[in-house]
């Protein structure tokens, strides 16, 4: 499948974009940890002794009224953008252009925790590549406050999620990350260089494409 460099993404490509983020993320950021990591599936990323899960803890809806605002404001096709912006409106998000409003929501640690649990469940029912040490990584659009940190130290650093995942990572807003040993309940945060992070997503983009003509 050829991409289009000036459109978004397809919905279903070979490599997932979030996947590719998350690789470079952890081979520039922690180089002494990560020297090569490899996308694969279960585990998504695959490393010297370390498997790694991908996954996204943010409101089904706004993930679909984001992903149709997203192809309504690249669309040409004026019937198919009316859908794009139709299908908004039936989750409450009224389309406002390229300049888009959305709903807001006080922050909270459920998304997160769900997607762990989610993932934790997977991890269980077995079909995975053996590793030493698994590892999480999560993508999520809930603002990290320190009330929503405090939920995550008290639920992350239990055994019930310790004895699956050592490190827990939470991206939160694209550049602001959390780091929670489980085993240690250690937990540290690192917020990226704006500019960092963009030529980052860029460039993962650039994977993806190429994935395509492979």
């Amino acid at each position: 499948m050829k991409i289009d460099k000036d459109k978004p993404l397809p919905d279903h490509t070979k490599l997932d974009y979030d996947e590719c983020c998350a690789k470079l993320i952890l081979e520039e950021l922690f180089p002494e940890r990560y020297s090569e990591l490899t996308l694969a599936d279960k585990p998504d990323l695959q490393g010297d002794g370390v498997g790694i899960e991908v996954t996204i803890a943010n409101n089904q809806n706004m993930e679909e009224a984001r992903n149709n605002w997203v192809k309504a404001y690249n669309c040409d096709n004026a019937v198919q953008k009316a859908r794009y912006i139709e299908r908004m409106a039936q989750l409450d998000v009224r389309y406002t252009g390229g300049v888009q409003g959305w709903p807001g929501f006080a922050p909270t640690f459920d998304l997160t925790r769900k997607a762990v649990e989610s993932k934790i469940g997977k991890l269980k029912k077995g079909g995975y590549k053996s590793f030493p040490q698994y590892e999480l990584f999560v993508f999520t659009d809930t603002w990290y406050c320190d009330s929503v940190v405090s939920a995550a130290k008290t639920f992350l650093f239990d055994e019930n999620v310790s004895r699956y995942f050592k490190t827990v990572y939470v991206l939160s807003k694209g550049a602001d990350l959390h780091i929670f040993e489980t085993q240690e309940k250690y937990h540290r945060n690192i917020i990226i260089d704006n500019a960092e992070q963009s030529d980052r997503n860029i460039r993962a983009r650039r994977m993806v494409e190429e994935g395509e003509e492979d």
